[in-house]
């Protein structure tokens, strides 16, 4: 992909994760009394929550670029531990927090899939640059991206069903958590197995060796007359 298509694709993400944090994650953050609302008795693991899902959501663009352009390789190995660490720390709290999910069990489901994907491909990518295939880690981060940019997708699809007035609360949140991360994951598997599916391998080059009198299998070994004629000699 080229530079600046790099730039444009992933820094679409990184704006839209900002704007998420700054209007849906960052009040949160703070310390007012019922701010957390339904979440108040487990406020502390909503709290790892936001904090690590912010730290992904901000550092995945970053190491994906760094990734996809190859470039300096500290920067992104020390992104990528924190990418990995983040996720496992945002996973742990997902997984608490949809065990304790006050909107029955189909979205407290969809939500632990959702952790469970998030935290899969993060790991599968980790095993791949680990074993050092590159192109395979490429793969299952932007995967790991995808699910990760789904926290956001689930809170503007909630949001744009609310506006639109479709269904209850709970049908709406339970329709998000599984749309918000399987929908995306599809479309992006779609295009990478498409790439390599629609893309014309390079022809292989042939080179066709024409038998000659150079090339052709040795005959019988020449006659040495002088050799022959000096062994006559030399007998008794």
């Amino acid at each position: 992909m080229p530079f600046r298509g790099n730039i444009a694709v992933l820094g679409l993400p990184a704006v839209v994760g900002l704007w998420f944090i700054s209007i849906f994650a960052f009040p949160y953050l703070t310390a007012e009394a019922g701010q957390f609302g339904i979440y108040e008795q487990r406020h502390q693991w909503l709290f790892v929550h936001v904090v690590a899902g912010a730290v992904a959501l901000l550092s995945g663009p970053v190491q994906l670029w760094l990734g996809l352009n190859r470039r300096t390789k500290i920067p992104h190995r020390i992104i990528g531990v924190l990418y990995v660490l983040a996720v496992v720390a945002g996973c742990v709290a997902a997984f608490y927090l949809a065990f304790h999910a006050d909107f029955g069990w189909v979205f407290a489901f969809g939500m632990t899939s959702m952790a469970a994907a998030w935290l899969i491909t993060t790991g599968l990518a980790t095993i791949a640059i680990c074993l050092r295939r590159t192109e395979q880690h490429r793969e299952w981060m932007i995967r790991s991206y995808i699910v990760t940019f789904g926290f956001v997708t689930f809170r503007m699809l909630v949001s744009i069903l609310e506006l639109a007035r479709v269904g209850t609360l709970v049908e709406r949140l339970t329709a998000a958590s599984w749309v918000a991360w399987a929908l995306p994951l599809l479309i992006g598997e779609a295009i990478l197995q498409g790439r390599k599916i629609f893309t014309r391998p390079p022809t292989a080059a042939i080179r066709l060796v024409t038998p000659s009198v150079h090339t052709a299998a040795p005959g019988p070994a020449a006659f040495d007359l002088e050799h022959s004629e000096s062994s006559y000699q030399h007998q008794p």
